[in-house]
């Protein structure tokens, strides 16, 4: 499956060409969901697990041997669909180059019907750059439609001239509605931290990471940021796990927005 995503990537640039790769992607899901017993229809697809390959990334070789976590790391849950209320999503990734690279976003609505994958929403302007830390992105005038899935996808610009070598991330996404009773709950209250508990019972984990990371700390959202920071630690290798967990902990977070 690797084999055949990265040689796609460079091809990214092209609409057509994007339709394919993610297409592939989800379609080579499907079969193998057909062919497994104990699989859930609901598994996001193979390699979206929300981390960069390898470890060198855009540094050099000498900053690559101080660190051998993944160059980026997108805050979603490991190995599952990321649910977000339909309204005006945020997105957030940590990047650990020390230096500032051009970034690329791209977001991707897939049909089930036809088994395509459209993108529908892409960044990547000379202001649009990496930091240090975590990253937050607010997109207050992008509406997803419920009840769709959606990939996501950062890469950071090492050589614009050697797209193929450039370090990306993809995680998986699905918007719901609005249950009843949630809206109910979060209409009696304008509490932050009522509403972070709100949306983590209701399993809505990009609404309650969004409030871990824009809101005022305070030691209760500092725990709930910790404890969700924690859960996508999980999702990389076994041995890189703590280190991964103290560099997200102990990040700088940074707002962007577009």
């Amino acid at each position: 499956m690797v084999k055949i995503i990265r040689p796609l990537q460079k091809y990214l640039k092209n609409r057509s060409s994007t339709y394919i790769a993610l297409s592939l992607l989800l379609l080579m899901s499907t079969t193998a969901l057909a062919e497994g017993n104990n699989n859930n229809s609901d598994d996001p697809p193979p390699q979206t697990t929300g981390t960069s390959g390898g470890s060198r990334g855009c540094e050099t070789e000498s900053e690559a041997l101080l660190s051998s976590i993944p160059n980026i790391i997108l805050l979603a849950p490991p190995q599952s669909y990321g649910k977000t209320l339909a309204n005006s999503p945020t997105f957030a990734w940590y990047a650990k180059d020390s230096s500032s690279w051009q970034m690329e976003f791209r977001l991707y609505e897939y049909d089930q019907a036809n088994k395509q994958s459209r993108l529908i929403k892409e960044i990547k302007d000379e202001n649009f750059k990496s930091s240090p830390g975590i990253m937050v992105l607010s997109l207050p005038s992008l509406e997803l439609l419920a009840n769709r899935r959606y990939l996501w996808q950062v890469e950071l610009v090492c050589d614009a001239n050697r797209p193929s070598g450039n370090p990306f991330a993809i995680a998986a996404m699905k918007a719901v509605p609005v249950p009843a009773n949630l809206k109910k709950q979060l209409s009696r209250s304008n509490d932050v931290l009522t509403k972070a508990n709100l949306y983590n019972e209701a399993d809505l984990w990009y609404n309650t990471l969004e409030i871990a990371l824009t809101s005022e700390d305070k030691p209760t959202l500092i725990e709930l940021r910790k404890s969700l920071l924690e859960q996508v630690a999980t999702g990389t290798k076994t041995e890189l796990r703590e280190q991964t967990k103290a560099a997200l902990t102990n990040s700088k977070i940074h707002q962007l927005q577009r």
